[in-house]
C-alpha cells in the first residue's frame, strides 16, 4: 500500500512539474517554410486567393477522398471560405477562411478545427524577384493558457512543417507545368494629355471592402438627381478618387458634367479638373485586384523618371453588368504627372 502511495505522490509530482513547466513555455507557436516558384508573383497570387485551386495542392484536402467540402458564394479574395467534414482522425471538421489580400504580395487565412476555441491564422507571403517568386507559407496559433497546449506548441513545427513541404512542393510543380492556373487581370498603359473637365463630388466612407460599390452607387444617384433638377448633362463615365488603401476606405465619387450647377445640394460638391499629362493604365479585371495596375503605373512612372501631380482616379468605362466575364470589364486608372 506504502508502495502504491508514493508511485501516485511520484506520479502527482511529475504532472505538477509538467503544469508548471507548461504555463512557462511559449503562449504562441509558429511555422514556416518557403520555396522558389518559376512564374509572376500576379500568378501565384491569381492561384492562392481562389479557394477553388486548393484541392490539387493542398495535403490537408488530400488526407481524406470522402471528405466533404462546400464554397461560400464567392470563392476568390477576401469573405471567401470553405468548410469541411470528414471521418478522418487527421482531418476532422473546420473551416477556412481568406481574410484579407495583397494582389502579388500576400493571401491571409484563418483555419478554424473543430474541438479548439481559438482559430489559427496562416498565410503566404509572396516576393517576386525577375519573374520567379519566392513563396514564404506561415501558421501561427494561439496556445491559450493551457499548459499541455503550450506542451504541444514544441512539436507544432515538426508536426506541420513537412505538410508545408509537401504543399509548397505540389503548388510550385503545377504551377510551373501549366496544369495548375487562374486567369489574370491584363492592362495596357500610356500616357496622355488630359483635357480639364468639371465635376460633381461626393465625400464618403466604407466600413469594409465590400460597402464600396453600394456607397458608390448611392452617391451617384444622388449626383444623378441633381443633374437633372440642374439640367446638366453627364459627360464621360463615373469616376471616384480613393484615398486610403485600408479600412476604413476614405472615397470620393465623382461625375463629370458639362456645366456649373446654379445649386448644389446636401452633401454635394462641385470642383473643376485642370488639364495636364498623365499616365493611364487601361485595367480589365475584377476591382478587388485593382492595385495590380497602380503598382504597375508606379513602376512605370519611375522607369520613365516623371513625378506624379496629385492623387490617382479610377474611371469606369465598362459596366459590369453587360459583360460576361470581370475580365473583360475595363477601368482607366489615371495618375496625373508633371
Amino acid at each position: 500500500m506504502k508502495r502504491l502511495y508514493r508511485i501516485l505522490l511520484w506520479l502527482a509530482g511529475i504532472v505538477t512539474l509538467l503544469i508548471i513547466v507548461g504555463a512557462l513555455l511559449p503562449g504562441t507557436a509558429a511555422v514556416s517554410r518557403s520555396v522558389t516558384i518559376k512564374a509572376p508573383a500576379g500568378h501565384v497570387f491569381g492561384v492562392l486567393n481562389d479557394l477553388k485551386t486548393y484541392n490539387a495542392w493542398m495535403p490537408w484536402n488530400q488526407l481524406d477522398p470522402a471528405m466533404k467540402i462546400e464554397f461560400s458564394p464567392v470563392t476568390k479574395g477576401r469573405g471567401a471560405y470553405y468548410t469541411w467534414k470528414s471521418d478522418h482522425p487527421k482531418v476532422g471538421n473546420g473551416k477556412l477562411s481568406i481574410i484579407a489580400t495583397e494582389p502579388g504580395k500576400l493571401v491571409n487565412t484563418s483555419i478554424e478545427f473543430g474541438g479548439f476555441d481559438r482559430a489559427a491564422t496562416a498565410g503566404w507571403e509572396l516576393v517576386e524577384n525577375n519573374g520567379t517568386t519566392e513563396v514564404t507559407r506561415s501558421m501561427t496559433t494561439d496556445l491559450t493558457h493551457n499548459p499541455f497546449n503550450r506542451w504541444f506548441g514544441l512539436f507544432f513545427d515538426k508536426m506541420i512543417g513537412p505538410d508545408f513541404e509537401k504543399g509548397l512542393a505540389q503548388l510550385k510543380s503545377k504551377i510551373e507545368n501549366g496544369s495548375l492556373s487562374v486567369q489574370e487581370p491584363s492592362m495596357t498603359i500610356d500616357q496622355q494629355v488630359r483635357p480639364a473637365f468639371l465635376v460633381l463630388t461626393i465625400m464618403d466612407t466604407a466600413q469594409a471592402s465590400g460597402d464600396i460599390g453600394p456607397k458608390l452607387q448611392k452617391a451617384y444617384g444622388e449626383m444623378g438627381k441633381l443633374m437633372n433638377a440642374e439640367k446638366l448633362m453627364m459627360q464621360g463615365m463615373p469616376l471616384a478618387w480613393y484615398y486610403s488603401d485600408k479600412a476604413p476606405y476614405i472615397l470620393e465619387a465623382a461625375v463629370a458634367v458639362d456645366k456649373l450647377p446654379a445649386n448644389t445640394a446636401g452633401r454635394i460638391h462641385f470642383r473643376k479638373m485642370q488639364a495636364g499629362n498623365a499616365v493611364v493604365a487601361h485595367y480589365f479585371g475584377p476591382y478587388e485586384s485593382v492595385s495590380i495596375a497602380y503598382n504597375r503605373i508606379a513602376d512605370w512612372i519611375k522607369s520613365n523618371n516623371l513625378k506624379p501631380n496629385g492623387a490617382p482616379y479610377e474611371v469606369y468605362i465598362d459596366d459590369p453588368t453587360t459583360k460576361k466575364s470581370m475580365y473583360e470589364v475595363q477601368t482607366d486608372i489615371v495618375q496625373p504627372v508633371e
